[in-house]
């Protein structure tokens, strides 16, 4: 539709993909402003861009694989910028529970099922390093494929795995470093076998 009458189409477009984009760069930012000012960028870019493509080219896009590309470069080109920074989620923030799904044919027990908050994880999960914040986020809670993840970095599959693999090596670290919480449940995951389920 998009290649027959972009400006026609477009806001539909954003109203399917605003809410998915905007939960996407919240996780990687941890701030609503900042997510609303990613998303706004992004669809301003992404409209630019459209404009500029031949039909022909619109109609063999990947439309939500484009997006993550366009939102995540917006991300990525304003933080080392530094028009915004990494800040843990605020635990009365609209949308700050995460959702984790639960890959039993890669591991056999809850990834994060010891934490009883899932904005506690949100916090730690802003600390790590960028590189680790965005394979995770897009692999746990955006449920992209290995595939889908190096083909949005332009990484081999092998990087990919790497990192995600030392990320959650890294996050371990955070949780196990983290005060106890009155009320917390002990860990079940296991993250060494959990690695050795990918491999």
């Amino acid at each position: 539709m998009l290649a027959t009458d972009l400006h026609l189409h477009f806001q539909q477009m954003v109203l399917s993909y605003q809410h998915r984009l905007y939960t996407f760069a919240y996780r990687l930012s941890g701030s609503q402003q900042n997510a609303e000012d990613i998303v706004q960028e992004a669809f301003i870019s992404a409209y630019v861009t459209l404009e500029n493509y031949p039909p022909e080219r619109i109609r063999t896009l990947k439309l939500q694989a484009w997006l993550y590309r366009v939102t995540l470069n917006v991300y990525t080109h304003s933080l080392r910028g530094s028009r915004l920074h990494v800040v843990p989620l605020d635990m009365e923030a609209e949308g700050a529970a995460l959702e984790i799904e639960d890959r039993m044919e890669e591991q056999p027990e809850m990834l994060f099922e010891h934490i009883e908050q899932q904005q506690e994880l949100a916090c730690l999960l802003a600390q790590l390093p960028e590189r680790y914040r965005i394979t995770i986020t897009c692999y746990y809670f955006e449920h992209l494929s290995y595939q889908e993840i190096a083909d949005l970095l332009d990484q081999p599959i092998g990087t990919v795995k790497s990192s995600i693999s030392r990320g959650i090596r890294q996050l371990r670290k955070l949780i196990e470093a983290a005060p106890e919480q009155e009320g917390r449940k002990e860990t079940r995951w296991n993250p060494k076998s959990a690695m050795q389920q990918k491999k």
